[in-house]
């Protein structure tokens, strides 16, 4: 029987789209009972008393050290040891790992070893979006302070990009700034999400859902445009979404903090907007909607264009809330098809050909069987 670890930083955490894509991958996995899957988590009292834990059957704790202070790159070197001194002993036949911590398990394990890369920092970028001049002075500095470590990180990212057998890009974005950036070849498997199961879902009819929706509420997540293109179209409702956001009603936008479920949002909404201006890898919100035949429109950064049909749902000029006022009348006056464009489109981001896709891929690059 073989055995397969998966690690993540802060994989038993409800914390974003790659810790909700690695649960539903190990429980897609799961169904092949000649596997023995060992998930191993960084586990942190900040995030346990803070946010809800997911539950893994089996699950290896490391205790890591959480910095307040946001220096990422000295908390890897805090972790190092840790981390590293379970994979140097880990017997399994081969290792999922992904988030900060992927290089130092990576590095340290004997077997064959595949990488998933899905953000700005697996392509060693650490960079600011912020266009306060406060807080990139604060940034500069925590930049300055972080430096020697983030060299040592560099490194070890490069040397454990170079060591897997196969390197998973979440995005074809990805896959090319890799390749462009430190010169690895990526295959690329988007992440997991259930677009058979959101298809199948019965929405309340169009004119029961009222709501312009976007998810986030980081500032890179564009919460400030989302807001400009509310103050611009008065008749009409808009629904913000983000965990650190209390409820409440301002005007024509309203508030929400996280559910579980997301269906508890979607099914409000007739719109979903990804004004993001980060370079997003990928966008699993855009997917979701889509699936459910709700059309989205996405900046023109990163993955997100990938995740929309056409161009006529991509605004490149993405902080001009003139430009999302355009796109939005747009859609909305060729309701139908853009609706029915959406679902065709998301159909082949399904958990199930990504699944499959992936085994044949590792099968291949490590001689591993999984399915």
């Amino acid at each position: 029987m073989p055995s397969l670890t998966v690690f993540g930083e802060y994989m038993c955490y409800r914390i974003g789209g790659a810790e909700k894509s690695t649960y539903l991958l190990v429980g897609r996995l799961s169904l092949n009972t000649e596997l023995e899957i060992i998930p191993v988590s960084g586990v942190c009292e900040q995030y346990d008393r803070t946010l809800e834990r997911i539950r893994y059957d089996g699950l290896v704790e490391l205790p890591v050290v959480r910095l307040r202070n946001r220096l990422p790159f000295l908390q890897y070197a805090l972790n190092s040891r840790t981390v590293s001194g379970y994979f140097r002993s880990c017997a399994a036949d081969l290792l999922f790992a992904n988030s900060q911590s992927a290089p130092m398990a990576i590095n340290a394990f004997g077997g064959p070893s595949v990488y998933f890369i899905h953000d700005e920092m697996s392509l060693n970028i650490y960079r600011t979006y912020e266009t306060n001049a406060l807080k990139r002075l604060k940034f500069g500095v925590r930049w300055g302070l972080d430096l020697p470590f983030m060299l040592h990180y560099r490194s070890e990212n490069v040397r454990a990009m170079r060591k897997a057998k196969l390197v998973v890009a979440n995005s074809r974005y990805v896959a090319r700034r890799v390749k462009e950036l430190l010169g690895v070849d990526a295959t690329v498997v988007y992440p997991q999400i259930d677009v058979s199961a959101l298809s199948a879902t019965a929405l309340p009819p169009l004119e029961e859902r009222s709501y312009i929706m976007m998810v986030g509420d980081q500032d890179v997540k564009g919460p400030g445009t989302f807001r400009r293109i509310a103050e611009a179209m008065p008749g009409e409702k808009f629904l913000a979404i983000g965990r650190g956001f209390a409820d409440g009603t301002r005007g024509n936008v309203t508030r929400r903090g996280f559910a579980n479920d997301p269906l508890t949002y979607y099914r409000r909404a007739k719109l979903v907007l990804l004004p993001s201006t980060w370079e997003e890898a990928f966008g699993m919100v855009s997917v979701e909607a889509s699936a459910l035949g709700i059309p989205t429109i996405v900046s023109g950064r990163g993955g997100l264009p990938e995740t929309v049909p056409n161009s006529d749902m991509v605004v490149a000029d993405y902080r001009d809330p003139a430009r999302w006022v355009g796109a939005i009348e747009s859609a909305l006056g060729d309701y139908e098809r853009r609706s029915e464009a959406a679902r065709d489109h998301a159909r082949q981001f399904d958990g199930r050909l990504q699944a499959a896709a992936l085994v044949e891929r590792v099968r291949d690059a490590t001689g591993v069987n999984l399915g």
